[in-house]
């Protein structure tokens, strides 16, 4: 169950998370999708070459600067200076998020296997 309420969610939203984005207002879709299109906007306007400056025979060409992945956003100068080091620690965020995923397969797969929430299962134990 969320507690509280805001605009977009209300108290109501309860049960297995599996089941969770159905009971979502539809408002909720717009704003994310404006949000989502307006960052990826950002993303292409860095690491793209203008389309009208591209040849025919290479659509969707990176600009040589361009790191995949690198918009520039760093607060905390966790990036490290050292190319070597750089790579070790993509390396690192990349079998993270790896494990992460699989985590939450792991999640939905238990709360689909029969209907009871993570929390609920913890509480159990």
């Amino acid at each position: 169950k969320v507690e509280g309420s805001s605009f977009l969610f209300d108290a109501s939203i309860k049960g297995p998370a599996i089941t969770h984005l159905t009971q979502v207002p539809e408002g909720f879709w717009a704003i994310l999708l404006i949000t989502i299109g307006a960052a990826e906007q950002f993303r292409a306007e860095k690491g793209w070459v203008d389309p009208s400056e591209v040849p025919v025979d290479q659509p969707g060409l990176l600009k040589s600067d361009y790191v995949p992945g690198d918009i520039g956003f760093d607060p905390l100068g966790l990036k490290p200076e050292d190319p070597e080091e750089f790579m070790i620690m993509q390396t690192k965020e990349l079998q993270n998020g790896r494990l992460a995923m699989l985590a939450a397969a792991g999640f939905l797969a238990q709360e689909l296997a029969d209907g009871k929430g993570i929390i609920e299962h913890l509480q159990s134990m």
